[in-house]
């Protein structure tokens, strides 16, 4: 799900792939499918046999969209409750959760919110370093004419989770990816933009101790 980086590895081979970008879709819709029609059954099954177990589901590129349609379901009925969710330099729009986002159409997952899936904060890693999210995601997106500047800043309709955060949201708190000695103001229900700038150098750089102990403070508050 983390394959973005094998089509948007920077501008110009982003342009390049772009001839191809059919190939990119259909990783975009097999992230949502899985996660919706794959994971989200195997949840609830869990859930209903273990329902005092908790779930922290983490999702890094393709993989936010995938963990984030797990916890959406299909419709209202079929939601998901998890304790925390953690979107890591996620592709996809940063209108996902938003509310009335261009003045009418609420994002294609703000039933996450509206139903309280997520009991503890949400964490959205995002920076202008990810070149994959902010430049190529959005290239894609604008050709594709999906809503998902330069191109694909906070401004861009067409801009993406891994390079902006959570737009249009309410709920959505702007904040930074910590040091380890950091101190946190973690919310349940809360989204919390964590700009990562000093700590994430491209899309794929997120294997440090800064977001290890991000998470596990979200986890620990739950």
């Amino acid at each position: 799900a983390a394959g973005i980086g094998e089509f948007f590895s920077g501008l110009f081979s982003g342009v390049r792939n772009l001839l191809n970008y059919t190939t990119y879709y259909q990783m975009k819709e097999r992230a949502g499918l899985i996660g919706g029609e794959g994971v989200n059954p195997l949840l609830r099954q869990i859930k209903e046999q273990h329902p005092t177990l908790k779930l922290h589901l983490i999702g890094h590129s393709f993989g936010g969209r995938l963990v984030t349609a797990a916890v959406a379901g299909l419709n209202l009925s079929t939601v998901v409750k998890v304790e925390t969710l953690t979107l890591l330099q996620a592709a996809f729009s940063h209108y996902g959760f938003a509310e009335k986002w261009d003045g009418e159409n609420d994002g294609f997952f703000r039933r996450v919110v509206t139903t309280q899936a997520v009991a503890g904060p949400i964490l959205v890693s995002h920076t202008p370093n990810d070149k994959e999210v902010g430049i190529g995601y959005a290239m894609a997106s604008l050709i594709a004419g999906q809503v998902a500047a330069g191109i694909g800043d906070k401004d861009s309709k067409y801009g993406g989770i891994g390079r902006n955060g959570i737009q249009k949201t309410p709920e959505a708190v702007d904040g930074n990816l910590l040091p380890v000695d950091g101190v946190y103001q973690f919310k349940p229900g809360k989204f919390f933009n964590l700009s990562a700038d000093n700590f994430i150098k491209d899309h794929s750089d997120i294997c440090n101790k800064e977001i290890a102990y991000a998470i596990v403070t979200a986890i620990a508050g739950v």
